[in-house]
């Protein structure tokens, strides 16, 4: 059952209670598949996949709707919609206004105005979980051909308006604006948002990449060309709504709620920015967050660890970051600390005992004190993974790299073979100069 599933349509005028201007909501069934993502040669277009059948035909003189603005402005028509609880929408008369709430730079609102031409000017209808195929929008309002005015109102087909009170899912305005650069991030995160409001949404799903190409590829996509494209986008998705864990295999991806999913997704600064100390991200993408399933024991175990060290009052004593660690400090310890005039890293990485764990793993934080909130806990075997947090594409380059420089000293420590930190500070190399590019 999805999160709205008991919304209520509110009567004319009226909001419904629990909408909140951070909450978009859009249809069920349009989350399942995605829009065209290029228009075709021809003037019709469809798509079945998910049990959803979408239907697109183009007005006279006019193109399909197609890219990152079809998407939103058909989201945006269907929170109106629900908003509103009336089939006749009001969209004002300043196109600049839907451009401001999706975050679009106001020199694409001519380009987001003919996007809207297009889909008004569509004869589209859908079909879900074998009903009946309802029109989106009334046929009394589609002009014959595309207009390049912006439109006040639009009306809405009275079925398919009836049908957002049982199939409304909740996105978050944030997480749409910090992915509206992106047509396949926006459709990954409204399958994964309306995926996960499901009751059973701890269970594993598993695609296999013939089916996501089906439900979010275009024509002329090859599949290395997606399957490129979507680790991309599903890369930017997880930035900006961590909500989730992925698994790339060779013939499908898995999925699942995460671990620790935030209680609410990140706000918008939290989207765009890093946090003030730590590094400035790079332009290329961040490496996949959240527990991957293979280590989601482990995740567990460390999870676990964290709070009886909060508790027992023996995590990691707090330092002042410009002053160097002291050795007669950290002799003896369970966890020790290894700063950057050793490690050659701008982050802190922390080597920890087994204490009964298989997989070798070890610690990093932005700076020198120690926070589980802000900690990301890479797995080293059979390769380096990152299992809690996330460290951009660069940065976790060069931390696997001197993870794997300095493989013996972290086994010897988490084996308790080494005991002192002098002997630790003895052996460690800095990350190795292929790595910094």
């Amino acid at each position: 059952m999805n999160i709205s599933a008991e919304l209520a349509l509110a009567p004319p005028g009226e909001r419904p209670a629990d909408a909140t201007d951070a909450v978009v909501w859009h249809h069920g069934a349009f989350c399942r598949i995605a829009l065209p993502v290029r228009a075709p040669a021809k003037g019709s277009w469809e798509r079945q996949a998910a049990g959803v059948v979408l239907s697109m035909e183009a007005g006279e003189g006019a193109a399909l709707p197609t890219g990152r603005f079809a998407r939103l402005l058909l989201m945006h028509l269907c929170d109106l919609a629900v908003r509103g609880g009336n089939a006749l929408i009001e969209l004002g008369d300043d196109p600049a206004m839907v451009a401001e709430r999706f975050g679009i730079e106001p020199a694409k609102s001519r380009e987001m105005q003919e996007q809207m031409g297009r889909l008004l000017a569509t004869r589209m209808t859908v079909a879900w979980d074998g009903g009946p195929p309802l029109s989106v929008f009334d046929a009394r309002g589609r002009p014959r051909a595309m207009l390049p005015a912006w439109r006040t109102a639009v009306r809405m087909n009275a079925r398919f308006h009836a049908s957002l009170a049982g199939n409304a899912v909740a996105l978050d305005s944030r997480v749409l604006r910090g992915l509206a650069d992106s047509t396949l991030a926006l459709d990954l995160y409204a399958w994964l948002a309306s995926a996960l409001s499901q009751e059973d949404a701890a269970a594993v799903t598993i695609l296999e990449w013939d089916e996501l190409q089906r439900r979010f590829g275009g024509v002329a996509h090859q599949t290395t060309d997606f399957r490129a494209s979507f680790k991309q986008a599903l890369l930017q998705v997880q930035q900006a709504w961590p909500q989730f864990a992925s698994v790339m295999r060779d013939h499908a991806v898995e999925f699942r709620r995460a671990l620790s999913a935030p209680a609410t997704p990140p706000a918008e600064a939290d989207v765009v920015a890093a946090e003030p100390d730590v590094p400035t991200p790079q332009a290329d993408a961040p490496v996949v967050q959240g527990a991957p399933i293979e280590a989601e024991e482990d995740a567990l175990s460390l999870e676990a660890e964290l709070e009886s060290e909060l508790e027992s009052g023996t995590e990691p004593e707090p330092e002042p970051e410009a002053v160097p660690a002291e050795p007669a400090r950290q002799a003896g310890r369970q966890t020790i600390s290894l700063r950057s005039n050793l490690t050659g890293l701008p982050q802190v990485v922390w080597l920890g005992r087994s204490n009964g764990r298989e997989t070798v793993v070890i610690e990093v934080t932005p700076g020198g004190r120690y926070d589980p909130e802000n900690c990301t806990v890479i797995a080293l075997e059979p390769v380096a993974l990152q299992v809690v947090g996330g460290l951009y594409t660069r940065d976790f380059e060069r931390v696997a790299a001197w993870a794997a420089a300095n493989r013996d000293l972290i086994d010897d420590w988490w084996d308790s073979r080494l005991e002192e930190f002098e002997d630790v500070v003895s052996r460690v190399k800095k990350v190795p100069a292929p790595a910094w590019r």
